[in-house]
This record gives structure tokens, sequence and C-alpha cells, in this order.
């Protein structure tokens, strides 16, 4: 009796899991192979930043904040990296700090530059920083042509490596 529930049950999970159709479109997430949500920012001088205008092109996000080193480090080697190596892949680099006068000065310290740059002053009360769920620590995206994820969380030199 017990071989008989056990072949009914493996036959019902095999049923149920064959109905699961595989679309060639990839679903809108947070992780490799999906597509990134869009983002929407407002740069100081009240322009949108819009992540959707980037399409067609490679396009590395990252999530930084001065108070946090290890982001920061990793931002100004991203910002060099691209710069410097591969110009065809755009940067946006969003900042959370509260007080836009420290992001401005860790730009400038930095020496990034600010058409890559944008400050998010809502900090982590940020509708971004709470729907990338940052709180768990800052995250970076490589973002192919078509806004699919190719990489997340890597360091500036996987991102050579990638690239």
């Amino acid at each position: 009796m017990k071989y008989v529930n056990f072949c009914l049950i493996a036959l019902g999970s095999l049923i149920l899991s064959s109905g699961s159709v595989k679309t060639d479109k990839p679903s809108i997430g947070y992780h490799p192979g999906e597509i990134l949500p869009n983002i929407v920012l407002h740069d100081a001088e009240g322009k949108n930043i819009d992540l959707s205008e980037y399409k067609g092109k490679k396009v590395m996000v990252n999530f930084w904040a001065a108070y946090d080193a290890q982001s920061r480090a990793n931002n100004v080697r991203i910002h060099n990296l691209l710069k410097n190596n591969y110009p065809d892949v755009t940067l946006l680099s969003i900042c959370f700090d509260e007080s836009r006068s420290v992001f401005e000065k860790t730009v400038l310290w930095d020496q990034l530059e600010n058409n890559s740059q944008y400050c998010d002053t809502n900090g982590i009360r940020s509708e971004i920083y709470k729907e990338f769920q940052l709180n768990k620590g800052f995250k970076n995206y490589l973002i192919d042509e078509q806004g699919v994820i190719r990489a997340m969380n890597i360091t500036p030199d996987q991102l050579e490596a990638i690239l």
C-alpha cells in the first residue's frame, strides 16, 4: 500500500510540474536572467534620469553611500574601470546619502564624473532603497542591451573579467 501511495504522489508531482510553461521573455526581477525593474531619479538640476532610456546599451547600476566604505571604494574602482577601459558601458551610480552636500563633496573628493553619479536624498527611506532591499547591503547590477541582468554583486575585478 505504501508503494502505491508513493507512486500516486510521484505521478501527481510529475503531472503538475510538467504543466509549467517556459517563456522566452525574461521576467522582471532582481537576479541574473531577469529584467531589472525601471529606476527613475531626479538629478541636482531636476532632470529625470530613467533607466529605460538606456535600452540598447550596456549599463552598470551601482548602489552606494559615502558612509559605507566598501560600497564607496567599489564605486570609485568601477567608475575608473569603465571610464578608462569600457566607454561603451554606461554607469548609473546611485548614492543614498541624505545630505546632498556630503554626496557632492564625496564625488569631488573621489574625482568622479557628475554625469554618472546620482543621489537619492531620501536615503534609507527611499523607495529604490526599499525595493532593492539595500538594508541587506549595497548591490550592483550589470545590465545588457535588452535590460536583462547579466551579473550582480560583482567586484571591479569580476566586472573586468566579464567585460
